[in-house]
Order: C-alpha cells, then sequence, then structure tokens
C-alpha cells in the first residue's frame, strides 16, 4: 500500500499508485490507498487557506481507474496529528497486514512531522516490511507538486498544471441560469455554480465542455464581467460559451476542462468592442482545435 495526502492525484502520485499495483500484481496481494480527509494543513494551519485540487470523489476515481483493490479514507484532526510516528505505525500495521510500503521521497508522518523516513525505515526492518521509497518525478526541472499545481492554476497557467496533473484542470458543477447577456450580444454561455476551491485566475481560456458525456470545444471566461460591472463588486463567475452547440442545458451537471489560457479578462469601453474580442477568442480557439 502507499500513504499520503494525494492533492490532485499528480504524476507523482500516480508513480506511487502504479507501482503499488506492479507490486501487488507480481505478488499476487491486495494493493491499495490511505489517505487523509480533510488536508492535514486545514487543520494544523487553517490561515494557510490551502485549496483543494480537486475533492475527494476524484481521488477515488482515478485510484479505481490504475486499478488499485482498496481505498482508505482516515479522518484527519488535532488528535490524529499529535501520535507519535511509532504509535500510528503500530495503528496501521493491527489495521492492515502489509507486506510491501511505497511512499514518496517526501513522506513525513506523526506529531510535528517527526516520523522521518529513517525512522519508517527501522519500524519496516522490524516488522518485516518491504519499504520502497521513490525518487521525486520532474518536468521541466521542477519537482512535480501539489503546492506547484497550485500556483500554476492560480496564475492561470493551466497547461503547466496540465503537465504536472497528467490530465487537464478541471472544474464540475452545476450550470445556473445567469444574467443572459451572452445571449442578448449572440454569444449564449452556460454558466457554472462549482464548489470547487481552486479557480483558474481571471481570464479567457480554451477549454472542453461536457455534456451528457460528450465533450464540445468551448471559451470560458472566469472573472468579473468588467465591461458590466459598473463599479459593484461581483462574485467570481465562470462561463462558457460552447461552440456550434444550441441545447438548453440549465440544471444539468457538467465539467469544464481548462487547456489554454488565451488572454487576460479585460474591461472594454462598449459592447461592440467586447463583441469583436469575443470573436477574436473563438477565431483563437478555433485555430487550436484545428491544429489538434
Amino acid at each position: 500500500m502507499t500513504l499520503g495526502n494525494f492533492d490532485g492525484m499528480h504524476v507523482g502520485h500516480e508513480a506511487l499508485v502504479r507501482r503499488v499495483k506492479k507490486v501487488s500484481d507480481d505478488e499476487k496481494l491486495l494493493g491499495g490507498l490511505l489517505t487523509f480527509d480533510p488536508h492535514p494543513t486545514k487543520v494544523l494551519a487553517p490561515e494557510k487557506q490551502t485549496k483543494s485540487i480537486f475533492d475527494m470523489a476524484d481521488k477515488i476515481d482515478r485510484v479505481k481507474k490504475l486499478g488499485l483493490d482498496f481505498f482508505v479514507i482516515e479522518p484527519f484532526s488535532r488528535e490524529v496529528s499529535q501520535l507519535d510516528p511509532k504509535a500510528f505505525l503500530n495503528s496501521l500495521t493491527k489495521s492492515f497486514a502489509i507486506r510491501f510500503l511505497v511512499v514518496g521521497y517526501d513522506f513525513n508522518f506523526g506529531r510535528n512531522r517527526s516520523g522521518t523516513l529513517e525512522v519508517l525505515k527501522k519500524f519496516c526492518e522490524s516488522s518485516g516490511i518491504v519499504l520502497e521509497v521513490l525518487p521525486p518525478v520532474k518536468i521541466g526541472g521542477e519537482v512535480v507538486s501539489s503546492s506547484l499545481i497550485r500556483k500554476a492554476v492560480a496564475n492561470g497557467e493551466v497547461e503547466k498544471a496540465n503537465l504536472l496533473l497528467g490530465r487537464p484542470f478541471f472544474l464540475k458543477g452545476v450550470v445556473e441560469k445567469g444574467a443572459s447577456r451572452g445571449k442578448t450580444i449572440g454569444f449564449p454561455t452556460a454558466n457554472l455554480l462549482t464548489k470547487a476551491e481552486l479557480i483558474p485566475k481571471n481570464g479567457v481560456y480554451i477549454t472542453f465542455f461536457n455534456h451528457q458525456g460528450q465533450e464540445f470545444h468551448s471559451v470560458t471566461n472566469v472573472g468579473e464581467n468588467p465591461t458590466f460591472k459598473n463599479g459593484t463588486i461581483r462574485p467570481i463567475q465562470i462561463e462558457t460559451h460552447i461552440l456550434d452547440f444550441k441545447e438548453e442545458i440549465y440544471g444539468e451537471q457538467t465539467t469544464v476542462k481548462f487547456l489554454k489560457h488565451l488572454r487576460p479578462e479585460m474591461k472594454f469601453n462598449s459592447v461592440e468592442e467586447l463583441i469583436k474580442n469575443i470573436k477574436k477568442d473563438i477565431v483563437a480557439a478555433r485555430t487550436f482545435w484545428e491544429t489538434k
């Protein structure tokens, strides 16, 4: 089995999962993953306001697709954080007959992060557990990490985030009725109501829009509609114009996958100027798809 937070289930996490899968298949063992909920930082350092990349449902879905046999969610609390490393490991081995343990190069656990890899190595040796520590996964010279992905998304660098994730960053939610401004100017949008914590930086993006299992080419604006703002404070809105699509889909569950950042969100001097730039965005999106 493997242990960790696995926020975003990025390519580094998948290396751990794939190794567990390989060994469990070869040795005819059950292979699984244990993770924590909520994320330890949210309990121990709430002031940092760490935003989850994706929700728990996504972790479960990814683990299923990668073929592991079980998925364990360990409730995390301050009491759990105060367990000394040996108490944590004893509890773990009472619950699971572990033969093979895979962890990442930066894994630590227990009170004040005192459970180092050296502590874990000694425990595994005395308990007859084979321990394997995987090295960091690097892309473009950078070590893949959840914090690097959060930074990339927050900066609007979705292409970088996608490389680190090994799949497109996405938002899921329900299509809600908006102000219908897009429709009145000839570019209707599907407005996404989402519970996601991590939202890309305000701007215009080339996206995939999921409708009943089918993905449509689309352009998504994340922001506050500054052209229509009139000085009032507006919540962040996620508005997607779906290319060559005319169906009414209010109330439907959907997923928007972010593929490329086109430009920052801008305040235009007139509706005509806004329309002109939307047309440019659509041309850029079509060109993007034609080269794929």
